[in-house]
């Protein structure tokens, strides 16, 4: 029942027109529900509107008190459970709308372009992040646009430069390296790259965080990537490797072609032998060394690069993780915030919205809210 209906209530009883059961609603009413809804009606006035109820109520017939009890007290229960009903979805709404206006009020911005890269003598070079990529070309370093960084000899007598391309948090960039092999890098992520390959063994690079690869294949001159836990051979690949410290496992993810993950932990002081994937199937190393393989859904691999977050029943701890490196917060949880580890996500959100609409989002689908305060964002029920 809204305030409009209660006001007319009012005006019927002063006017003398209300039926018994509106006098028995009204009393109920008086007796426990004016403090959530105020009329702006002082403490003597209430109390006087509560004796000219009851007095109207005394003065009714004993026939037709006796006719009406019954129905008097269905009817007004009947409006207690319309009242209490609209006022709890109503104190629901507002506490949305409150927590849509919070989360907007203190907005973060997604990431972008942002990365530098160390060459060989320590200097660090950041980055244009009006750029996408960068390439490393017979002439040295140069955006993918072709326009010059630096004139770094990509060998000089057989020597060849160490370099690293990094991520921040909120960051992400695209290098092409020097055999053609395309790799585009995660936020909160680092590959180290030798500044040629020719005349080497192999093509080997080295990574932190999460990257996706389009391997140039050369089955003469293997690519591999090597990461805390594995190795990852190229036979003619592209794929995706996510080896965060902060995630439970390394995840390899095989897009197209095959490849080749070698476990670099021992299991109860053994070598785990190789596996080999096919599409769509990804390779999991747990702590033990243990390589575990399944077939996923690469939409949610790949949905960094394409631009989004792709949930395919993700837990709510891991996608504040993601959510955390692409927008460089801290993520902190209330200890009531059951939702933490029951809520599980699916759906899309583009990586290009703000902080606020990937929250908003979230409490849509899921019985949490989040409020943040400078780059901390608190998980709360």
């Amino acid at each position: 029942m809204q305030q409009e209906e209660i006001d007319q209530l009012l005006e019927k009883k002063h006017a003398g027109n209300c039926t018994p059961e509106e006098i028995a609603f009204l009393e109920s009413w008086y007796l426990q529900w004016n403090k959530d809804l105020p009329l702006d009606l002082t403490a003597e006035e209430l109390h006087e509107d509560l004796l000219d109820i009851k007095a109207m109520n005394t003065i009714l017939p004993p026939e037709t008190k006796s006719k009406k009890l019954k129905q008097s007290l269905l009817v007004a229960a009947s409006l207690f459970l319309i009242l209490s009903t609209a006022l709890f979805f109503y104190l629901q709404t507002q506490t949305r709308k409150n927590s849509v206006y919070d989360l907007a009020l203190h907005d973060i911005n997604p990431g972008g372009n942002k990365a530098s890269i160390t060459l060989a003598n320590g200097q660090k070079l950041d980055l244009n992040n009006l750029k996408g990529g960068v390439l490393i070309g017979k002439s040295g370093l140069a955006y993918n646009d072709g326009t010059d960084i630096s004139q770094m000899n990509p060998a000089s007598g057989g020597t060849f430069q160490q370099l690293t391309l990094a991520t921040p948090k909120g960051g992400q960039y695209q290098i092409t390296l020097s055999d053609g092999t395309r790799v585009w890098l995660n936020a909160a992520s680092a590959l180290k790259f030798p500044s040629s390959f020719a005349g080497l063994k192999e093509r080997r690079v080295e990574l932190t965080g999460e990257a996706y690869f389009e391997v140039n294949h050369n089955a003469k001159q293997p690519f591999r990537v090597q990461t805390a836990s594995q190795i990852a051979e190229d036979l003619g690949t592209s794929f995706n490797i996510n080896s965060y410290t902060d995630e439970a496992s390394a995840k390899t993810t095989l897009i197209a072609g095959a490849m080749q993950v070698q476990s670099l932990y021992n299991h109860q002081g053994k070598k785990q032998p190789a596996v080999v994937l096919s599409p769509s199937q990804q390779a999991s190393i747990n702590p033990n060394g243990i390589i575990n393989v399944r077939v996923v859904n690469t939409a949610e691999t790949m949905g960094w690069k394409n631009g989004d977050f792709v949930f395919d029943g993700e837990n709510l701890k891991s996608a504040m993780r993601r959510i955390a490196r692409w927008y460089d917060v801290e993520v902190a949880y209330e200890t009531d915030a059951k939702a933490s580890s029951t809520l599980i996500l699916d759906g899309l959100v583009s990586r290009k919205s703000k902080l606020s609409e990937v929250l908003k989002w979230i409490e849509t689908v899921g019985d949490v809210r989040f409020k943040i305060e400078g780059r901390r964002v608190t998980v709360t029920e």
